[in-house]
Formats: C-alpha cells, sequence, structure tokens
C-alpha cells in the first residue's frame, strides 16, 4: 500500500517580503516539523541591502532543514515564456537571468538553489534547457490549471476539484529527455484564504489518502496571500500531517531520492 509523501511550498518571498509575515508562516512550519521549499525571487542585490532581516530569517530557516528554491529573476510576466514565439525571451536571455539570480541567492543568502519555479508557472523549452545546463535538480512549474489560469482563480479551482472527486497525486518526469526532473504542483492552497476549498481537499486527503496512486502531494502557496486565516488553514493541514505520520520532504529530498 502506497501513501504519497507531501512537500510543502511556498512562492513570492523576496527582500521586501515582510519579516513578520516571513517569521509568522515559519513558526508554524516548525511547529508542526514541517520541511518546507521555499521559493525566492532575488530581485536586485540594492533590495536585500536594504532588507537585511529578510536575509537573516531565510539563512536561520536553511540552517532549520528548509529549502531555498529560485523563483525567476524580478518576477515578471512572460519573463521565462511567451506566446510571441521568436519575440520571447531567448535561450541566452532566460540564462542570463538565471545566472544572475543565482549569483544574488549566493551572496546574500549562502546558499546554490538546485530547484526552480517560473514565475506565472510560465515555462518554455528555452527555459527548460537553461535549468538543465545550470544543473538544477529540477523543475516545479507545471501545474493542471496553468493554461487557463484558472489556479488565480479559488472558486473556479473549487469547482475543478469537486468535479474530478479529489486530486491525482503528481508524477514526475524528465522533460525533453533532459537530466532535469519535473516535480509539477498537485495542489494550489490558500489562495485568497478560501476555506471551502482547504476544507475540501483537507476532507478528500482523510478519507481518500490511500486510495491515491503513487507518487506526491505538492501543495503551494503565497507569502503574500497569508493572513492569519490562512496560517490558520496551513496549521489544520500540518495538524494532519503529523497525526498521519505522513512522510514531509522538500523538493530538493525528493528529486535526490529520485536520482539515486
Amino acid at each position: 500500500m502506497h501513501i504519497p509523501i507531501i512537500a510543502f511550498t511556498c512562492d513570492d518571498i523576496n527582500p521586501t517580503t515582510r519579516t513578520l509575515k516571513l517569521k509568522e508562516l515559519l513558526s508554524t512550519i516548525n511547529r508542526f516539523d514541517i520541511n518546507a521549499t521555499l521559493f525566492v525571487i532575488p530581485k536586485s542585490s540594492s533590495q536585500w541591502n536594504s532588507h537585511s532581516s529578510v536575509a537573516t530569517v531565510l539563512k536561520d530557516a536553511i540552517g532549520g532543514g528548509h529549502e531555498i528554491g529560485l523563483h525567476g529573476f524580478r518576477h515578471y510576466p512572460f519573463e521565462t515564456w511567451s506566446s510571441l514565439g521568436l519575440l520571447g525571451p531567448s535561450y541566452s536571455g532566460i540564462r542570463e537571468k538565471i545566472a544572475m539570480g543565482m549569483r544574488i541567492l549566493n551572496e546574500r543568502l549562502e546558499t546554490d538553489p538546485k530547484g526552480f519555479r517560473a514565475p506565472y508557472y510560465q515555462i518554455s523549452k528555452n527555459l527548460l534547457r537553461a535549468l538543465d545546463d545550470f544543473n538544477f535538480l529540477y523543475d516545479s512549474s507545471k501545474i493542471a490549471l496553468t493554461k487557463a489560469l484558472l489556479s488565480y482563480i479559488p472558486p473556479m479551482r473549487v469547482v475543478w476539484f469537486s468535479r474530478r472527486r479529489g486530486l491525482a497525486a503528481s508524477k514526475m518526469f524528465h522533460p525533453m529527455n533532459l537530466k532535469l526532473l519535473e516535480i509539477p504542483i498537485t495542489q494550489e492552497f490558500t489562495w485568497y484564504n478560501l476555506k471551502c476549498e482547504a476544507s475540501c481537499f483537507r476532507a478528500f486527503l482523510q478519507n481518500n489518502m490511500r486510495q491515491i496512486e503513487p507518487g506526491f502531494i505538492v501543495v503551494n502557496s503565497h507569502i503574500e496571500t497569508l493572513s492569519e486565516g490562512g496560517l490558520r488553514i496551513l496549521r489544520e493541514l500540518f495538524l494532519f500531517i503529523k497525526e498521519r505520520g505522513l512522510t514531509n520532504l522538500t523538493l530538493q529530498r525528493i528529486a535526490e531520492r529520485h536520482t539515486t
């Protein structure tokens, strides 16, 4: 009998993130012994100079067993993808942004990210090639509702989730036959703190965990949407994970397990 491994990720952390909000998230995560993957937007070195407290908190998080992943460079729309074909970002342009992002995270957080998540989940062949060239272990940008951007509309997600009567575990694969792994996102969680969606998701896990096919449950959230209500929803999820004795890993550990 297979019990899926659960990974919790959080996007959009950057040098201007409110330190108190980041500390509250990490306090909630640590309370339930959750190992999280935090996707960080590098932005610019000057912004880290002005917000050194965020870097301190993130370095402490690394020391506590959490993973830092790269989340684009400045998180602009179409930074890593475009529907305009040849007018979109080139391979060399994407590669340059990844290199600058890696350098900033190395300088400011003293870490070398092994995982990537594209801004707005916009992946392209040029992006995947560049990540592979930089020896990233994995990308985690694929999500079921990306094409219609419905992942940003909570009521539509609830309808989608309900009509599917649950969710399918994420399965890793090698896009374009690259060494790079793709670890898809299973479910957006706490976008705008929609309680009914969170309750539906938790109830499904409680009733159907043993029927989920082999794979991983990758739960994603965004730092700016986490109000006190959002943290309360997360606490309920983390308590469920702990009470059921479910395995929780960072995305990097999942990728490393797959490659060894």
